[in-house]
C-alpha cells in the first residue's frame, strides 16, 4: 500500500485532535459560565422585584402614616378647638358662679341685719 504523500501526518491528526477537545473543554467551561451568569441575572432580577415591591410598601406605608398624622393633627385641631370652647364656658360659668356668691352674700349679709334689727327691737310675738 503507497503512502499518499498529501495525507495527514499522524502526529497532525493528533495535534487536532486535542485541539479540539481544548475547544470543546473550552465550550463547556463557558457554557457552565454562562448557565451560572444566567442564574445569577435571575435571582438578580427576582431581588430586584422584591425590592420595587418593598420599595412600594414603603411608599404606601408613607402614605398611610402620613394620611394618619394629617387625620391625627385635624382631631387635634378640633380638641383644641373644643377646648377653647370648654374654657370660654367655664369662664362664663366662673363668672355666673362669682355673681351668685356675690348675690348670695348680699343676701346673708341682709338677712343677718335684718335679723339683728329685729333682736335689738325685741322679735315681734306670733299671732298664735
Amino acid at each position: 500500500m503507497a503512502k499518499d504523500p498529501q495525507a495527514p501526518k499522524a502526529s497532525e491528526l493528533l495535534g487536532d485532535w486535542r485541539a479540539a477537545e481544548r475547544d470543546v473543554a473550552a465550550a463547556k467551561a463557558a457554557r457552565s459560565i454562562a448557565e451560572l451568569a444566567l442564574e445569577s441575572a435571575t435571582a438578580a432580577e427576582e431581588a430586584a422585584i422584591e425590592t420595587e415591591k418593598a420599595a412600594q410598601m414603603a411608599v404606601e406605608a408613607a402614605r398611610s402614616a402620613q394620611a394618619a398624622a394629617v387625620n391625627a393633627k385635624k382631631a387635634a385641631a378640633h380638641a383644641a378647638e373644643a377646648a377653647l370652647l370648654l374654657t370660654a364656658g367655664a369662664e362664663g360659668d366662673r363668672a355666673r358662679a362669682e355673681q351668685a356668691v356675690g348675690a348670695a352674700e348680699t343676701a346673708e349679709t341682709t338677712a343677718r341685719t335684718r335679723y339683728d334689727e329685729a333682736s335689738k327691737k325685741g322679735f315681734p310675738k306670733d299671732p298664735t
